[in-house]
């Protein structure tokens, strides 16, 4: 009878620590590698009430010198795939490096480095899922959270 506690204490305790491993660590063996010359970046989102009330903006960016006065941005798009099987999406960034910009003539021509970002793109927000992203190595991902106004706006 004993023995018979005993080991079910040990199921239970072993399936607890497999159920907070399995939490903690995010699968993503179903997604496709990284291809030559791209890093694969994962978002984890905390589990938050009334998710439908929140988007995710992504912004991918390179660090480039440009001028002070005029406004640059990331020549590159984002594109939604899913991965086959599964249904899971996840996004892929294509760019050549390119930098366009305002064509404002800048008296003192001064140069600064900072990161200039592609056009940011919004997604739902879904803590069930890890938000995957290819950029190509040397880029960065960063990331921002929107919530939705509780005032509703009525236009005639």
């Amino acid at each position: 009878m004993k023995f018979t506690k005993l080991f079910s204490l040990i199921i239970l305790l072993t399936s607890m620590i497999t159920f907070g491993q399995q939490k903690t660590k995010t699968d993503l063996s179903m997604y496709p590698k990284a291809k030559a010359g791209y890093t694969q970046k994962v978002i984890t989102l905390n589990s938050l009430p009334n998710e439908d009330d929140y988007n995710v903006e992504l912004f991918i960016g390179k660090k480039s010198s440009v001028d002070t006065c005029n406004n640059h941005f990331l020549i590159g798009n984002i594109e939604e795939k899913v991965v086959d099987g599964w249904g899971y999406n996840y996004y892929d960034f294509d760019s050549d490096g390119q930098i366009a910009g305002t064509l404002m003539g800048c008296a003192d021509n001064k140069k600064v480095t900072k990161s200039v970002y592609a056009q940011p793109t919004k997604i739902n927000y879904n803590s069930k899922l890890p938000i995957v992203v290819y950029i190509p190595e040397g880029y960065s991902l960063e990331y921002r959270i929107w919530k939705a106004n509780d005032k509703l706006i009525l236009v005639k």
